[in-house]
């Protein structure tokens, strides 16, 4: 399948995520997650992301992963099928970035 061209201008949705295993210190790291819906669309299309540390190892880790998640739902991917090739513990709790920004993104149900 060939990527689909996104418009220029496109409708976000934007929340915070805490990276996993951060949530009980002092000061967590967290992400703040964008994401870019084509127009008239129901899923999303590109994510971006970045973090609370600027120009830290998790930022650079968290715009890469969100441009991987952007390539694969352009090509369409679906949400349910990243986030459940994500590395979880044993109660299905994500460990990394692209697990808790997916999750939080069919938490926000796509939209």
């Amino acid at each position: 399948m060939t990527r689909e061209k996104l418009p220029d201008r496109r409708e976000a949705l934007n929340f915070k995520v805490v990276h996993p295993g951060t949530e009980d210190h002092h000061k967590p790291t967290w992400y703040d997650v964008a994401l870019g819906f084509p127009p008239g669309g129901a899923s999303p299309k590109e994510v971006f992301i970045s973090c609370n540390k600027l120009t830290t190892n998790l930022d650079v880790a968290g715009r890469d992963v969100a441009t991987l998640i952007s390539i694969a739902l352009q090509h369409g991917a679906a949400v349910e099928e990243l986030a459940a090739a994500m590395t979880r513990d044993d109660v299905g709790k994500p460990q990394g970035a692209a697990g808790a920004v997916l999750d939080a993104v069919l938490a926000e149900g796509g939209r």
